[in-house]
């Protein structure tokens, strides 16, 4: 999300590092200095000085009444694609995580069938003008809430499989590897529920059915979302239960050299 006390400190900085606002007021500036040093009347260097800095206040004024909400615009395409990119790099490296943390590829598996899906998703909603485009909106909202449950839930399969390796005893490791086999699964099932989202979506047409539609994905979108939920709560109670479980069981012990 974009943080607003960013977008104002940006904006702002943007308008005050105009070339129109920089130079009267180095210009001014400089001359105030050059008078001092070359021991001119003082009265030239602070008149440049005065008129440098109300060039450059005057000049930032209209920027920001003229211009201000264009500027405004500019920077928020800019945040965004920042945090885009910031993004994508997370997901990268969780992608390069889950591919070296065992040889299972089904984590690492459903997480490029997520993001594909969910360029799948904005590259339609782009394309398609046939639908309603608020419940287009509405349904694209849900996709991405599910999109970040699935993601965090692929993380928590990295960490469960790290403490399920920390262990020596198989009564230890069970539950922890059995609860990582269920998330794998739910994730998987998510991906199918996008997957026909997605379809449904490119072939709906327009009327009352294309409002029926709409509405039947929004509630399966709510009910997958509801389920996501509930297996992060209990992937939470789960790693906090794994705490105490690693102190009381042996640990497995590395070779020696």
């Amino acid at each position: 999300m974009l943080d607003e006390k960013t977008l104002r400190k940006r904006v702002f900085l943007r308008l005050l590092g105009s070339p129109i606002t920089v130079v009267p007021f180095l210009l001014g500036m400089t001359t105030s200095i050059a008078t001092w040093a070359l021991n001119w009347k003082p009265g030239i260097g602070l008149f440049a000085g005065l008129a440098g800095g109300l060039t450059a206040l005057g000049a930032f004024l209209t920027r920001l009444l003229v211009r201000g909400d264009q500027v405004a615009r500019q920077v928020v395409t800019e945040l965004e694609q920042e945090e885009r990119e910031l993004r994508q790099r997370s997901l990268d490296d969780l992608d390069r995580r889950l591919s070296a943390a065992d040889q299972d590829p089904r984590p690492e598996t459903a997480l490029r069938d997520l993001r594909a899906l969910v360029n799948a998703f904005e590259e339609n909603a782009t394309d398609d003008t046939r639908v309603n485009a608020g419940a287009v909106i509405d349904i694209h909202s849900r996709v991405g809430q599910l999109f970040d449950h699935c993601v965090e839930s692929l993380r928590h399969t990295e960490r469960l499989w790290q403490t399920a390796q920390k262990l020596n005893a198989p009564a230890a490791r069970k539950p922890i590897l059995h609860q990582r086999e269920t998330i794998i699964e739910d994730v998987q099932a998510s991906i199918k529920q996008l997957s026909a989202t997605l379809a449904a979506l490119q072939t709906l047409g327009t009327g009352d059915d294309s409002q029926d539609g709409l509405a039947r994905l929004r509630q399966e979108l709510d009910q997958s979302l509801a389920v996501a939920k509930t297996v992060e709560e209990r992937v939470n109670n789960l790693v906090k239960e794994a705490a105490p479980t690693i102190d009381n069981y042996p640990l497995q012990q590395k070779p020696k050299p």
